[in-house]
């Protein structure tokens, strides 16, 4: 009887002391930091990626289809367009945007922001 509530005794204790939670917390939040910073530089590139290229692209289309065409185009929104004139016809177009991304880990003090350049050259 005695040895059965011995053993009762000790898996209680197993199951639910409370050793080792300080050091698990001591461990977890740095782990969860470095988790997050990772994310961080990873969203950034990938969003740096996918600005580039999706400004490249609406400046691509703007040189096929011409300025009238996409003039309307909620795409194009907070996008600078130059045309530079060719000598022999034609210009070369440059499309400059302003990107902002959005901070995900608590160490970066502010949002990632970026201007992006695309350029086509429009031959009509």
């Amino acid at each position: 009887m005695q040895v059965k509530k011995s053993l009762r005794a000790k898996v209680h204790e197993f199951l639910y002391g409370e050793n080792g939670t300080v050091e698990s917390a001591l461990v977890l939040i740095p782990t969860v930091l470095l988790f997050l910073s990772v994310l961080q530089i990873a969203a950034s590139v990938l969003g740096r990626g996918v600005a580039v290229n999706n400004l490249q692209g609406d400046i691509s289309r703007e040189a096929l289809l011409g300025s009238t065409a996409l003039g309307e185009s909620s795409d194009l929104a907070g996008t600078l367009i130059n045309r530079l004139p060719l000598p022999g016809g034609g210009s070369i177009i440059i499309g400059k945007r302003k990107s902002v991304l959005p901070k995900i880990s608590p160490l970066v003090l502010a949002n990632d922001s970026f201007n992006s350049t695309g350029i086509a050259i429009d031959e009509n």
